[in-house]
């Protein structure tokens, strides 16, 4: 009896070690890997309407909201471009302010997380879209032409819609994929991020993931360690039924007029850099750029929220400058 209150002491005092072991690495990385306090992305309050030059309002309809932003100084430029964020709920806000500066009328577009919308990044109905566009048509100071910039969920939404909205005329893609993926809400059944006329839109499921990366995951949770994904999502992709992968995929030659792409080689979140350069081969007159050093978001530093985005500080600064040049000389020459 007393060897089993020994072995059972030792085995308390063990588990006892061990836990503080694990909380002293998480406040360790806690520590090394803070990133600050980001603002909700979806709280209308962190965002700035007021902007020299602009006439900025917040719009909002059935499924619709997000920022109408309008020049209000210099020459007019033809149509309107709309921006995505990405899956963090944003509306690319800030890319929309920089882009309106630009003499642009620019509709800064949640696609979840509004009271009116879906709560998380799942089934959302790509219908929504039709109520920007028949906005732009009503009031818009010049229709046409339409570009439809995304950035990574964002970049999926904007080559999806342009399968399905023959409106649009250009799309920017940051951080594509090719694939439509499983919405972010994880549970015993797995959904598409997106839905049309009621149906789910085919989708990778999260579920053709190796353990392995799996496991890695979770360790990476545990010990606070900022997560990396993309290893998941090259994973899925290659486990994935074929008729499945196929059905997933998104057609980049759907877009009818000018595509262009950016992504970073040193992309953690998932694939973009690989994505990219299909596009590329598929779409020989896309105009892509994969920045070899940049992570996933360009004005973003190596960590984010918890996650990995991958790049040097100097590269995904560098990355982010050029991009929005190039973005601009783009626009120019589409908006003329």
């Amino acid at each position: 009896m007393k060897r089993l209150d020994r072995f059972l002491v030792r085995a308390v005092a063990s588990l006892v070690v061990l836990a503080l072991l694990v909380l002293a690495v998480r406040a360790v990385n806690g520590w090394r890997f803070d990133d600050g306090d980001a603002p909700d992305p979806t709280d209308l309050a962190t965002y700035d309407l007021e902007h020299d030059g602009l006439d900025i309002e917040h719009v909002t309809g059935d499924y619709l909201a997000g920022f109408h932003l309008l020049p209000t100084d210099g020459p007019a430029a033809a149509g309107v471009v709309v921006t995505f964020g990405g899956s963090d709920g944003g509306p690319a806000y800030a890319q929309a302010v920089r882009i309106a500066q630009q003499g642009y009328e620019v509709y800064s577009l949640f696609f979840f997380g509004q009271e009116n919308q879906q709560p998380a990044l799942d089934r959302v109905p790509l219908e929504f879209f039709e109520e920007a566009t028949d906005r732009i048509e009503q009031t818009a100071r010049s229709a046409g032409p339409l570009t439809v910039s995304g950035t990574s969920k964002g970049a999926e939404l904007a080559l999806l819609l342009a399968e399905h909205y023959e409106q649009i005329d250009n799309v920017v893609l940051f951080a594509p994929t090719m694939h439509v993926n499983q919405s972010l809400v994880v549970g015993r059944e797995s959904h598409s991020s997106w839905t049309l006329a009621g149906e789910e839109v085919p989708f990778l499921s999260f579920r053709s993931a190796s353990a392995g990366d799996l496991v890695h995951q979770l360790s990476a949770a545990a010990f606070n360690y900022p997560v990396t994904y993309r290893s998941t999502y090259e994973s899925i992709i290659e486990n994935s039924p074929a008729a499945d992968e196929d059905a997933a995929r998104l057609d980049p030659s759907a877009v009818d007029g000018g595509l262009l792409v950016f992504a970073g080689g040193d992309d953690r979140m998932w694939p973009a850099d690989t994505a990219a350069h299909e596009i590329g081969e598929l779409v020989p007159e896309a105009e892509v750029h994969v920045y070899p050093d940049a992570g996933h978001v360009f004005s973003a530093g190596e960590v984010v929220g918890g996650l990995r985005n991958g790049g040097t500080v100097e590269a995904n600064e560098q990355a982010e400058q050029d991009s929005e040049e190039r973005l601009a000389e783009r626009l120019t020459e589409w908006h003329r």
